[in-house]
């Protein structure tokens, strides 16, 4: 399979590496910061079967559907968009996917053997950021969606992905850095915490469910945990959280930041 990526963020080398694992090729790697004519131009001309897309999440919903125009595969970096009416638009489309790479998680496996009929949950999600990512558009909520799409959505999606659409959602506090509240499923009860305002020291992205502690990372970063090839290992056959899976996430960040 063949692959052309737009963005050359600090992701880029985990892509780089997992397209390599799959014995992929490379075409085109294009900078997202250069004028749109440019990556406009290497959709409709590249020989890739897939575009990847890596660019700042208020971009993704523009490349993926001139991507899908130029009828290619996509795989889109999380969150999918921050828009569920734009991601409607995409639900149709068969090819498009979006990385939530913590899905496959050696964690995964243990949680789901141990769901019971009804869950107690704490999320807490707590990482350091330095005035860069603030001052990036990471920290300006148009254009990352705010810090519950760009820190939470992996999150928010592995509840969904292993317990269940949510039946009510509340929040008691949330700002540029720091979001709270719970969550009622089915069969769950899941109090939570998303922040980017954590002390280097001590990061956590752990879920405590029924009383076990499930420590996802504790580093400043998800990218060294080299899962990003089971994403695109999936893809080659055709598999993958699509547009319909991915939305289920973004609509439910949507809520949180309506209340």
């Amino acid at each position: 399979m063949k692959f052309s990526i737009i963005g050359t963020g600090f992701i880029l080398p985990s892509h780089i590496q997992a397209i390599r694992d799959i014995g992929g090729e490379i075409i085109d790697i294009v900078n997202d910061k250069r004028e749109e004519g440019i990556w406009r131009e290497m959709i409709k001309t590249t020989l890739a079967d897939c575009i990847v897309v890596l660019s700042p999440n208020f971009l993704h919903f523009d490349m993926i559907k001139e991507s899908v125009k130029n009828n290619k595969t996509v795989l889109c970096e999380k969150p999918l968009v921050i828009n569920s009416e734009q991601g409607e638009l995409l639900e149709k489309e068969k090819n498009v996917f979006t990385v939530l790479q913590l899905r496959y998680h050696p964690l995964i496996k243990e949680i789901k053997e141990n769901i019971k009929s009804h869950n107690e949950i704490e999320m807490d999600i707590s990482v350091y950021r330095d005035d860069n990512y603030y001052n990036s558009w990471k920290g300006q909520k148009e254009k990352s969606g705010g810090v519950l799409f760009n820190l939470g959505v992996h999150y928010f999606d592995l509840l969904i992905h292993l317990f269940g659409e949510p039946k009510e959602v509340n929040v008691s506090f949330l700002d540029d850095k720091t979001g709270e509240g719970v969550i009622l499923g089915d069969n769950y009860n899941c109090k939570w915490k998303v922040s980017t305002d954590a002390k280097r020291d001590s990061q956590r992205r752990v879920f405590k469910i029924n009383g076990i502690d499930y420590n996802f990372c504790s580093k400043d970063n998800l990218s060294f945990e080299n899962l990003h090839k089971f994403v695109y290992k999936d893809l080659l056959n055709g598999k993958g959280v699509d547009v319909k899976e991915a939305l289920k996430s973004v609509k439910l960040i949507e809520k949180m930041y309506e209340k």
